[in-house]
């Protein structure tokens, strides 16, 4: 029961606000603890959106919170082909170079102005602001190269400006988990708490881009190293979703010389909402009436769908005959257009691996029943969500040992290298071959495996708030 001592929780939810398709990794966070969070404290809750051209947050009422929530989405998936997003429009690409040429000449005049001693230090400088404006370019662009959205009963939201501006209190809390770095907002939550003095939380997913940039665009390691120094600055409390997560950004942390604000682990729901009788698409349920291994992950480097088709090509070269299927379902993301083309236009695993994008989740909770078991190869995880999810239904998961993946299940499960190729094509044909020794597994995860609601998610959250 709320009562009148305590803070309102305002919730971020601008990213669920924006996002237009179903929800995956973050998004489902928010979305699910937001839902969560709301049947638990109703009386405090309140949701704000912020809008970057007005550098203001707004008040969403919360039946608009709840229309979000509860949006099904309607259209089938997308089966393969699927390409990856798409380069920016030559003119675009020709501005920003023209723009880039300006900026370069007034920098080198600037650097030749100073004393030769300083001039090494500015160049360096320059460079890595030159790479963190280059990334957040790309990463603003990237949503209009994406693949059309899916079409929901939702209908168009109004722009932010059209609601209320939001009247945060100094004796509030705000609590955002969402995808932050896209909406340029951390500088001005900087200024706003100085004015206003409420207590922020924020929750720190994992630092990849950090720890292994060569997965992602340049400059996209310096890019969200100061996406972290800035919430480190704003933050009273981080939730990490992990140990794994809140080992890596305190030593980030301290390496950058920021403060490091108290962090508590979270441990992330693993149940798929409940589906208010949607119809599975056709597409998934040809593919459910066969025999198939499934990874649900987005497409993208650091994920590992490399090794899977490898070891796929292994055993068809070996003579392994009556492989099942090998599903693929997620977004493509970037770098990965080379991979999807080979997979498409192999023959020797043409039948045998199909992707599929835009999955609702009615479809994936019918992909996870309808398996084999799923398999994860991911080459570092800030927790591994699919993991969480297959387990939750009852399938085995082979997986990588990369990151925070062994804390989800511990000895439940086996575990790879995440590069040994003849070790998943060895264990992937095992449990095909073997129902015995799947079954044992799947024993195993039932008996053992402790599943994880949302409201557990959220609970944990609130004690912190």
């Amino acid at each position: 029961m709320s009562t009148h001592t305590e803070p309102t929780i305002w919730f971020d939810f601008t990213t669920s606000f924006n996002w237009t398709r179903p929800a995956v990794g973050i998004v489902r966070m928010e979305q699910e603890c937001c839902r969560a969070l709301l049947n638990m404290v109703p009386g405090r809750m309140r949701a704000c959106i912020f809008d970057q051209r007005t550098l203001s947050y707004y008040e969403l009422p919360l039946d608009e919170v709840w229309r979000i929530l509860n949006r099904v989405w309607s259209d089938a998936p997308t089966v393969a082909p699927v390409v990856a997003p798409v380069a920016a429009a030559s003119g675009e690409v020709g501005f920003a170079r023209r723009s880039e040429q300006v900026l370069r000449r007034i920098a080198r005049k600037c650097v030749s102005a100073l004393p030769v001693r300083q001039q090494l230090a500015a160049k360096a400088k320059l460079m890595k602001m030159r790479r963190i404006a280059a990334y957040a370019y790309r990463e603003w662009k990237t949503p209009d190269a994406i693949a059309p959205a899916l079409q929901s009963n939702a209908g168009v939201a109004n722009e932010p400006s059209s609601y209320p501006k939001a009247n945060i209190r100094k004796t509030d809390t705000y609590l955002t988990m969402g995808l932050d770095w896209d909406h340029n907002k951390i500088e001005f939550l900087y200024r706003l708490k100085k004015e206003i003095g409420f207590r922020i939380n924020c929750v720190a997913y994992d630092i990849i881009p950090v720890l292994f940039p060569h997965f992602y665009s340049e400059g996209a390691d310096q890019f969200f190293a100061h996406y972290f120094s800035n919430m480190a600055w704003i933050a009273d409390h981080i939730f990490c979703i992990s140990e794994c997560t809140r080992k890596d950004l305190r030593k980030l942390l301290v390496e950058l010389g920021t403060p490091v604000p108290d962090m508590s682990v979270v441990r992330l729901g693993d149940m798929l909402p409940v589906i208010h009788e949607q119809q599975h698409s056709d597409a998934v349920k040809r593919v459910a009436q066969e025999r198939f291994i499934l990874m649900v992950s987005t497409i993208e480097i650091r994920k590992n769908h490399q090794v899977l088709y490898n070891a796929y090509v292994r055993l068809i070269e070996q003579g392994v005959t009556d492989l099942p299927k090998l599903v693929f379902v997620g977004m493509p993301g970037w770098r990965v257009n080379d991979f999807i083309f080979t997979i498409q236009q192999d023959k020797r695993v043409r039948d045998k691996i199909i992707v599929l994008n835009r999955v609702t989740d009615a479809d994936l909770d019918l992909l996870y029943e309808s398996c084999a078991f799923t398999v994860y190869p991911s080459l570092y995880e800030g927790w591994g969500l699919p993991v969480a999810e297959s387990l939750t239904h009852g399938k085995f998961c082979l997986t990588s040992n990369a990151g925070s993946i062994p804390e989800i299940a511990g000895d439940i499960l086996d575990y790879l290298e995440p590069w040994d190729v003849l070790g998943w094509a060895d264990k992937i044909k095992t449990y095909s071959t073997d129902p015995a020794t799947l079954e044992a597994k799947v024993h195993a995860i039932k008996s053992r495996y402790k599943t994880t609601s949302w409201n557990e998610t959220a609970a944990s959250i609130l004690k912190q708030l």
